[in-house]
């Protein structure tokens, strides 16, 4: 499509290329310096132009020796975690090396590999997604460096998913400072909601986006010139552009209809127009896909459902076609300028749209009931190619009518699982809450409801994740192991949504409720660890617990205190609880319990020597700053406890170690902040 006034544009474009590449000449004297990278974005409607400039950006890239990472978001393809990232990364993944890659990104690289697609170690620590997009900042550096110069171009980005676009967000303002160009197009009408803080990064960019216009008659007349090859007059081109909106993509179309059907661009071919043209811009494609036939339309169905999966070979599977006549209605396809194939293009080459919009367009357009089918056609397919990675098919799955396949269940929750580990939350919240209507069996749905609640809490949203898990303490099938990790997930989430007291007596109520005693005693010893991490915080939030726990320790800290017999430690609830931490037992909630020993001897105003001595133990036991959920809470107490009893030097190690595997596991958040906290308290002047 000739990009008609679009002449600020591509200045724009030319500029940062050069910037990027340099003039391209040899001889220039500014060819040899450095890359300077930069932000380029193209908004509009479907058809004005934005993949048209991004094209022309990887032209101009690719002409003068640079590397592009090119990915589009996909309507159909928004519930892959990471998708835009992945591809965009796909031509270089064969060349990349994993120890030059560890060698260079450090613990980054553990980080970003299951994001990016990369051979990643398996973990036990889930991800913080703010640490895995910063791993992927740092990933995309290294890239820029050893690739260079290196332009990521992404098209319609409002349709990139969650995961990737979060990233985008905080990416592309970087990218002139990581030395690569960075170009996006998008449709601002079409950007979700939540997708506000990715139109205000873009927007605030030093140079704004350029936002796309209709043609104009006489851009209308120079196109009908282009392509009929006659001078078009201006009668003739007025009408062409009422009936199409000026959209460039629309005009094209229908000016290929006017060279097909023999018409001169004149006045007297006015009337003609109108039955040339579909009743309206958008139904331009579906009209010109039913004069090809059913067998294009069937193919055409199949390939919008593949999305990036899409071969011939698959599409034909799918569409229930044989080789020849699938064969027949891609040459057909091509012709009417509506499928991309390569030159020679073998059954395994990938099929693709001529436009990102066109697969969004005839996906819409697939009745509900055959799209549903297709999606469960290509799940089949798809699982049983042993070539296709594991996790292709998971979008399709979503897509299929419940019908109490545990088969189903499991694939998505091991998805749910994959996208975890990858920084995800969202993704795997979305394949839970589909595993959640299939149903799985009676004595899975407890659990699949608490690990939906967990990726409701990952994701930001922990008022989201107390209805599922109140519905788990319901479930009959929920055991005393489930029902303690249930209601510990609970008391976190109903605290960060503001609703402390709810989260106090969700904790005294299953303390009341439990029969057993180990069960009893692991919940009595949560009650104690919440209490001291909030205590008098009664009119404060449960976010204002570690700048009270912080106000604490510089009391004892300052005045040097060495607790005795006699004295007592800051007030943290109430006694009766102190039996909880005696008669420690194998349970999940005893791993806490050598901390509160600890903080309770403390409380009640033992000697340091006994203080010190059961803090040393909870380090021995072992303090783990990335567990779910109550992870940097608990080595956070033994902290405060070495401050109380005037050992500096042992909080600050302590403290250390917790930042440095906060770290690894790409905990940004309260991990962080709160350890942070406590260290600037321990290496401030007394």
């Amino acid at each position: 499509m000739a990009l008609l006034e679009r002449e600020a544009e591509l200045a724009a474009v030319e500029r940062a290329v050069t910037l990027l590449c340099g003039t391209g000449i040899p001889a220039a004297p500014d060819n040899g310096a450095a890359s300077r990278g930069g932000l380029l974005a193209f908004t509009g409607a479907a058809g004005l132009g934005k993949t048209a400039l991004l094209r022309e950006t990887a032209a101009h890239v690719t002409a003068r020796g640079g590397t592009v990472l090119y990915a589009s978001g996909g309507e159909q393809e928004q519930e892959v975690g990471f998708h835009v990232v992945r591809r965009l990364l796909a031509p270089l993944r064969p060349a990349l090396d994993e120890r030059e890659l560890r060698a260079e990104l450090g613990s980054w690289y553990d980080l970003a590999a299951p994001a990016a697609g990369l051979p990643a170690p398996g973990s036990t620590v889930v991800p913080h997604p703010h640490g895995v997009r910063l791993a992927l900042d740092r990933l995309f550096g290294h890239l820029a460096v050893r690739h260079g110069p290196l332009a990521v171009l992404v098209d319609d980005a409002h349709w990139a998913d969650p995961a990737s676009l979060a990233w985008l967000t905080g990416f592309a303002p970087r990218a002139p400072g990581v030395g690569l160009l960075c170009a996006l197009g998008y449709d601002p009408q079409e950007l979700r909601p939540e997708a506000a803080p990715f139109r205000a990064a873009v927007d605030g960019a030093p140079e704004p986006p350029y936002g796309l216009t209709e043609l104009s008659t006489d851009a209308v007349a120079r196109l009908a010139r282009d392509t009929t090859a006659e001078a078009a007059d201006t009668a003739f081109a007025e009408e062409c552009r009422k009936l199409t909106g000026g959209n460039p993509r629309a005009v094209t179309e229908l000016l290929h209809q006017v060279r097909d059907a023999g018409l001169e661009p004149r006045y007297h071919s006015v009337p003609r127009l109108a039955g040339l043209a579909p009743p309206a811009p958008e139904a331009e494609l579906q009209h010109r896909l039913q004069n090809l036939g059913p067998d294009c339309v069937r193919l055409c169905w199949a390939v919008a459902v593949l999305g990036a999966d899409a071969t011939l070979l698959f599409a034909a599977r799918v569409a229930g076609l044989r080789g020849e006549t699938a064969r027949g209605a891609v040459a057909r396809l091509r012709a009417a300028r509506v499928l991309e194939v390569p030159d020679g293009g073998a059954d395994g080459e990938p099929l693709s749209f001529v436009h990102p919009s066109v697969a969004a367009e005839i996906y819409r357009a697939v009745p509900a009931s055959i799209r549903t089918a297709l999606h469960g056609q290509t799940a089949a397919a798809l699982a049983a190619d042993p070539g296709i990675p594991y996790g292709s098919s998971v979008r399709h799955l979503l897509e299929v009518h419940p019908d109490g396949d545990l088969v189903l269940v499991e694939q998505l929750r091991r998805a749910a699982h994959e996208y975890t580990v990858a920084g995800a939350p969202d993704a795997a919240y979305r394949c839970l809450g589909r595993a959640l209507r299939e149903p799985p069996a009676s004595r899975d749905r407890p659990t699949v409801l608490y690990e939906l609640a967990a990726a409701a809490f990952r994701s930001g949203a922990p008022a989201a994740a107390v209805h599922p898990l109140r519905a788990a303490l319901e479930e009959p099938a929920c055991d005393a192991e489930l029902r303690l990790a249930a209601v510990r997930l609970l008391a976190r989430a109903l605290s960060r949504a503001g609703r402390r007291r709810e989260a106090l007596g969700a904790l005294e109520a299953e303390a009341r409720r439990a029969s057993a005693p180990a069960q009893r005693e692991a919940l009595r010893a949560e009650l104690t660890l919440w209490r001291a991490l909030n205590a008098g915080t009664d009119a404060r939030t449960h976010a204002d617990a570690p700048a009270h726990a912080v106000a604490q320790a510089e009391a004892g800290a300052r005045a040097g205190a060495r607790p005795c017999a006699g004295a007592r430690a800051p007030a943290t609830g109430a006694t009766e609880d102190t039996e909880a931490t005696h008669g420690a037992d194998d349970t999940e909630g005893a791993r806490s319990h050598p901390a509160l020993r600890a903080w309770q001897a403390l409380r009640r105003g033992e000697s340091a020597a006994t203080v010190l001595r059961h803090a040393e133990e909870a380090v021995a036991a072992g303090l783990s700053w990335t567990d779910d959920p109550w992870g940097c809470e608990t080595p956070a107490l033994v902290a405060l406890t070495f401050l109380h009893c005037g050992r500096p030097d042992r909080a600050e190690q302590l403290l250390r170690e917790g930042i440095a595997a906060c770290e690894r596991a790409g905990l940004h958040g309260e991990h962080l902040a709160l350890a942070r906290t406590l260290l600037a308290e321990r290496v401030a002047p007394r």
